[in-house]
Formats: structure tokens, C-alpha cells, sequence
């Protein structure tokens, strides 16, 4: 054996100092406090948009639209479309020189107006307005660049040395601050390091999705018991009778990354009862048998392919009579049939296997018909329509389970820190959500944006406990409508920690009747888990529902006296107890193992900003 040089143990000893004398890692804070630092020295006033530029833009997406709803709308239908978008107001402000704040202000309008759930939102036309609109108004505020990037250098500085405080794990507060800043260098066109840094630090998925396999078993496994009739001719004879199948059909689950890939299969008994006919002759025949049939299935977004059909198993018949007048015909029959009988358990097995194959085949092929319905472009134009990114996302299954992990965020949007707790209860289906993922979806939705009871309830009858609330609201005659105008970096508050679950919204001005409050106020309840006697989860309210003015120590007395009015506004949206109904699926659905299914809550976990649960029936 050589030695090792005098060069290579020079190297390792070198490379051993290194590592004793090395830094630790920098925590994600610090990370993020150098990528803040870096940024303010690198901002470039050039990179902000024109508003002469962008404002041609803007009138040139305008006069797309004209022509698109001329092709393809009625005249009052095309009209109802501009005066629903806000336009000509916009217009008139352009072609006055309105100022700058007026301006934006009516292009932002048009955005907000050209983001929403109505159907006709995503058509092209409507969302190159909407882009425009943004990027007019974008210009419009950042008109003075210079002063923008210098002041947008401060405010890089300011989070730096906020950020190298922070010990632990950023607030929610925190990251709500960081998020805004980013959404500030996206629309001002600037590409520093924070962007990037911010990108791979918050970049674990904040969508979990698990079903367990005894689900799906529930869903497919069945009890198999049934008849068929028999129609055969083997070497010239002529066979009539039943068969009867007996046995079980079950799913399992095999693991896949890309598509859920699972298993079908029978295991059954088969028995016949037949008579047969040559000639004059006739015999009776019974038979026994096993069958063992399988099929493998990959569901993907774009629909099912399956696999062809394994057949495996025998089959044993018997003669139990031979029929005829004459003994000499049957002496004869019976002994051609025992000459006969290996080549035809051959032939009888082949048929046997070949119709055991079209049956499972045809059987399968219904169970679980290919879509109707193009789910993924109906998902796609909903997505358009409130002008969220698509989903990147990961299907896949285990030997126990299929799973779907998916990141919800635009460019200047934050992901997960980390991936979700590991799931410690074994329930029918287990949902995850990061806090991420209500930022980047109701949280960019509501941003900024103005809206009245009306809207706000128009809004959540999109759910089914929001139909309830809604029409509980509309019995309410004596509520007065109120208008709120939404927080702009964090207009939904949604922490899942330490166990509990705060909720509320985050708004900087409150108008109801000839009273109107212009300042910061925030409306929160917390929720923590209750458990019954049956095992079942509800979200029991602590206390009641908060209503703060964050940044003021004593309440004006307009203030006291909107307060109750908000707290009355709102009272529905924080009911005291959350869960407390079953999700019940519907008798119509296409999956008979699952109609009418009832399930609950029976687990809870708040911890990191993620939030857990878990249902089962």
C-alpha cells in the first residue's frame, strides 16, 4: 500500500483549518438583511417606466378591446363592458391632464374593475388592459424616478437593519413588510438581489394535499356477485348455459411521481352451469374455476390512460350427463368426449381467459370514464380572471397515499420558508396551507382595493358557508351598507401558529352613512381547537371578535362610535364556532363508494405558519 504524498495530506490539512475556522451559516434573516443591503446601492432610475410610454399603451389595450367587443358583442353589451371596466372616466382624465394622483388613481380602478370573478375577465383583451392599466398607473406614482429609487434606497436600508434583529423567525407582520417592498421593486422595474434572494429562501411549496389509500379503496373496492350468460361452440359442439362470478374488487395504490398510478384488480370465483349440443346428443356440463384480473391506471391532469387488461386463473369442467335415446350413441359420445377433453379444456380456457379479459376491460373502462369536463381550462380562466399565477404542482402517489404539492405566487410573491410538519394523524384526506398561500391569493385579491357589504358578501357566496352568511345578511334589513378601503400590503390576516388560528382583515379607512374613519384598524378573531366526545375538531372563537386601532391609544369619540357599527358589520364573518358542520358529499356524484358521505374535522395543527387539517367520514 503507497502513501499518501506530502502534497495531498498538505491539502487535508488545509482544508480541516477551513472548516474549524469557518463562519457559520448566515440565518435566513441575515440573508435576507445583506440581499436588502446590496440592493440599495444597485437601483436604476432608467429601468421605471414612461408614463408617456406606458399611458400609449394604455389607450392602445383600450382600442383592442373596442375592436374585440365590436366582433363580438351586442352594442349594449359591449357598452355595459366599459362602463363596467370604469374607462371613459379614464379617458376623460387623460385627455384633461388630470393629475398625476387622479390619473393613477382612475387607471388602478380599471385594474381592480378587470380583476374579479366574472366570467369574461380572462379574454385577452380585457386582461391587456388590465396590465397596462397597472403599468400606466405604476408610472404615473414613480414619475419622479430619482427621487423613487432614492427613496426606495432608504427603505432597503431601513429593512436591512430591521431585518438583522430579528432572531428568529420573521412575524407575519415582517414578512408582510418584505413583501411589500418587493411588490415596490416589481413595479418599478428594478432587478436587484433581493428579488432573487427572497425567490429561493421562500420557495417550499405552501399547498399539501393528502388522501389516504383507504379512501380511494372505499371509493372503488366492491363486492362482486354476478351472472352472465354462456354462448360458446367448442369442436362442433354448441354450448348454452350461465356463468356466475363471485369475489372482490380491489385498489391499490403504487408509487408514482407525475401522475397517480394505482391497481385494479379481481380475485374471483367462477361456477357455470351449461348443456351442450351436438347433434342429436346433448350433454350437461357444470365448471369451477379461479380468476385473478388486473389493470394499472395513471391519472394525470390531462385525463386517465389505462393499461391493458392481465388475466390469469383456470378453469374445470366436467361432464355430469350425456343425453340421448339409444345407450350405443351415448357409450359412443361419452368416450369421444373423453378424447376430446384436453383440447378442449384448452380451447375452454383460452375463451375463458379472452372473455374475462373483455369483460374486466369494459368493466374498468366505465368505472372510471375520462373527464367530460376540461377542469383544467375551466381552473385556468378562473386563475386569469383574478389575475393569479398558475400553480406549479407535483402530482403523485405512495404505496398509502396520493398527494398533491403545489406553490401558489407571482414574481414578486413569497412561497413557504420551510416545508409543512410532518403528518402525525392518519385521516381520509389531510389539507396543509401555508399562510403564503392566502397572501398570494385573497390577500393580492383584496389589496388596495375599496368595497362595499354588498361586494364583500357578493364575494364570499362563493362558498357555501358564505351562501349562509349571505343570506342571513340579506334578511337583515336594518344593516346599513358600509364601504372599506383594504390595507395594501396586508389586507387579510391569516397566522397559523402556536396552535391557533388568527383570522381578521386589515383595513385604512372605514365610511358607513355621513361617517367616515381614515385610519389604520384592523378586525381580528382567534380560533382555537375544541374536540367532542366523538373525536370530532371545531374551532372554537377566543373571547370576541377585536376590533383595534393599531398605532392609537385613545379612541376619538368618532371613532367609539364607528367601532360598534364595525363589530355589527362583521359579526357574521367571525361567527363563534368554525367547523362545527359536516362537508357532506353530494348524492349525485359519480363515485357510488362516496355519495352522501359525511366528513369532519378530526385533526388540528397550527405551528410555523402552516396550518393542518385532517377530515374523515
Amino acid at each position: 500500500m503507497t502513501r499518501p504524498s506530502l502534497r495531498v495530506l498538505a491539502s487535508l490539512g488545509l482544508w480541516v483549518v477551513a472548516l474549524l475556522n469557518a463562519s457559520p451559516a448566515q440565518t435566513l434573516s441575515e440573508q435576507i438583511a445583506d440581499a436588502a443591503r446590496q440592493s440599495a446601492q444597485r437601483l436604476d432610475p432608467s429601468r421605471i417606466a414612461s408614463p408617456d410610454a406606458s399611458g400609449a399603451e394604455f389607450q392602445a389595450a383600450i382600442d383592442q378591446l373596442r375592436g374585440h367587443l365590436a366582433k363580438t358583442a351586442t352594442g349594449a353589451n359591449a357598452q355595459a363592458w366599459i362602463d363596467y371596466l370604469e374607462i371613459e372616466p379614464a379617458l376623460q382624465a387623460m385627455r384633461s391632464e388630470a393629475s398625476d394622483v387622479e390619473l393613477a388613481s382612475k387607471a388602478i380602478r380599471i385594474s381592480q374593475k378587470a380583476t374579479g370573478i366574472h366570467p369574461g375577465l380572462e379574454v385577452p383583451a380585457v386582461r391587456r388592459v388590465r396590465s397596462t392599466a397597472q403599468q400606466f398607473g405604476n408610472a404615473l406614482r414613480f414619475r419622479r424616478k430619482e427621487r423613487t429609487t432614492t427613496l426606495l434606497a432608504q427603505l432597503l436600508s431601513r429593512t436591512a437593519d430591521q431585518w438583522t434583529e430579528i432572531s428568529g423567525n420573521p412575524s407575519p407582520d415582517q414578512i408582510a413588510t418584505l413583501r411589500l417592498l418587493l411588490e415596490l421593486l416589481e413595479r418599478t422595474d428594478q432587478s436587484v438581489a433581493l428579488v432573487d434572494r427572497t425567490q429561493d429562501l421562500f420557495s417550499s411549496t405552501n399547498l399539501h394535499l393528502t388522501i389516504d389509500e383507504s379512501l380511494i379503496q372505499r371509493a372503488a373496492n366492491r363486492r362482486v356477485d354476478e351472472s352472465s350468460a354462456v354462448r360458446e361452440c367448442i369442436l362442433g359442439t354448441r354450448i348454452v348455459g350461465n356463468a356466475f362470478l363471485t369475489g372482490d374488487v380491489t385498489t391499490t395504490l403504487l408509487p408514482s411521481v407525475g401522475s397517480i398510478r394505482m391497481q385494479i384488480a379481481l380475485n374471483g370465483t367462477v361456477t357455470t352451469a351449461n348443456r351442450g349440443y351436438n347433434g342429436p346428443v346433448r350433454l350437461r356440463t357444470s365448471g369451477y374455476g379461479q380468476v385473478y384480473a388486473s389493470r394499472q391506471l395513471q391519472i394525470r391532469e390531462s385525463g386517465i390512460q389505462f393499461e391493458p387488461v392481465v388475466v390469469s386463473g383456470s378453469i374445470n369442467n366436467r361432464i355430469n350427463s350425456i343425453e340421448h335415446p339409444l345407450r350405443l350413441v351415448r357409450r359412443i359420445a361419452k368416450k369421444k368426449a373423453a378424447q376430446q377433453k384436453p383440447l378442449a379444456d384448452r380451447i375452454a380456457h383460452r375463451k375463458f381467459i379472452t372473455r374475462m379479459t373483455e369483460e374486466f376491460t369494459k368493466e374498468t373502462d366505465a368505472a372510471i370514464p375520462q373527464p367530460t369536463r376540461d377542469l383544467a381550462a375551466e381552473a385556468e380562466a378562473y386563475l386569469q380572471r383574478l389575475d393569479l399565477a398558475e400553480p406549479t404542482r407535483t402530482l403523485g402517489s405512495t404505496d398509502h397515499s396520493i398527494y398533491l404539492l403545489a406553490t401558489i405566487r407571482k414574481n414578486n410573491q413569497l412561497a413557504a420558508p420551510t416545508p409543512p410538519p410532518a403528518i402525525t394523524q392518519t385521516n381520509d384526506a389531510t389539507v396543509q396551507i401555508h399562510e403564503s398561500l392566502i397572501d398570494n391569493t385573497v390577500g393580492a385579491l383584496l389589496a388596495g382595493r375599496t368595497m362595499t357589504r354588498s361586494e364583500l358578501q357578493q364575494l364570499a357566496s362563493k362558498t357555501k358557508r358564505g351562501a349562509e352568511i349571505q343570506a342571513a345578511a340579506e334578511g337583515d334589513e336594518e344593516e346599513p351598507e358600509f364601504e372599506i378601503d383594504f390595507h395594501d400590503s396586508r389586507p387579510i390576516i391569516f397566522e397559523a401558529r402556536d396552535g391557533k388560528l388568527r383570522i381578521g382583515i386589515q383595513g385604512t379607512r372605514f365610511a358607513q352613512g355621513s361617517r367616515e374613519l381614515k385610519r389604520l384598524l384592523e378586525i381580528v378573531a382567534v380560533y382555537q381547537p375544541i374536540t367532542g366526545q366523538s373525536g370530532e375538531v371545531v374551532l372554537q372563537r377566543v373571547g370576541e371578535t377585536q376590533i383595534n386601532f393599531p398605532g392609537t391609544k385613545r379612541l376619538s369619540v368618532a371613532q367609539a362610535g364607528l367601532r360598534g357599527s364595525i363589530k355589527k358589520g362583521f359579526a357574521k364573518a367571525f361567527p363563534e364556532t368554525l367547523m362545527d358542520r359536516p362537508w357532506i358529499i353530494p348524492s349525485d356524484v359519480n363515485v357510488p363508494g362516496l355519495q352522501g358521505l359525511n366528513f369532519r374535522p378530526r385533526s388540528f395543527d397550527a405551528r410555523d405558519g402552516w396550518l393542518t387539517l385532517g377530515v374523515s367520514s
